[in-house]
């Protein structure tokens, strides 16, 4: 499973096969076969067994879930699968058989964001009027940046200040909404 993963975040979909993956893993291609049939399923399979990407988040106020949403969605795309979650974001829209097995991940990802959001709505945190879809785009927007586009000698800096980070784009989303 991690030479699947290994892999596919290295090359994405196209560079995606069982045989390289057997000779990642030191396996034989065949021993790959037995057990999968396509790479769909292999990958598939990876993803399932060793990504646990969405959380519940409930902590009973808006900037706490925010805050957790936040340093989770940070560990998914930087931490040690991140490069698998970015290829699956790209690949799942080039690619329908990507999609189609990506899409339960995305569609989770998405219904906590705005779970949060409409839960804070209920409790009069937020004005009548936010946007739950627009502040997760923000927020998940605005941590995906961050990362896509930190040049690889500032990365272990950006990793050590991802509480900061974090904790900043929450309050700045925060503190945006209440001006509207």
């Amino acid at each position: 499973m991690d030479a699947a993963l290994r892999l596919y975040g290295q090359m994405g979909w196209q560079g995606f096969n069982l045989d390289a993956v057997a000779r990642g893993a030191s396996v034989s291609k065949d021993a790959l076969y037995r057990r999968w049939k396509s790479r769909e399923s292999l990958l598939e399979a990876a993803l399932r067994e060793r990504l646990n990407w969405v959380v519940t988040i409930d902590t009973g106020n808006i900037r706490d879930d925010l805050l957790a949403l936040a340093a989770r969605s940070f560990d998914v795309f930087a931490g040690t699968y991140g490069d698998v979650a970015l290829q699956l974001r790209s690949d799942a829209r080039r690619f329908k058989e990507v999609g189609a097995f990506a899409a339960p991940y995305r569609e989770t990802m998405v219904l906590q964001g705005r779970r949060i959001v409409r839960r804070a709505l209920d409790r009069d945190e937020l004005p009548a009027n936010a946007k739950p879809a627009l502040i997760m785009d923000l927020l998940i927007g605005g941590i995906i940046n961050h990362i896509v586009s930190t040049p690889p000698q500032l990365r272990e800096s950006m990793m050590s200040n991802a509480g900061l980070f974090t904790t900043t784009i929450v309050d700045i989303i925060l503190n945006g909404i209440g001006q509207i």
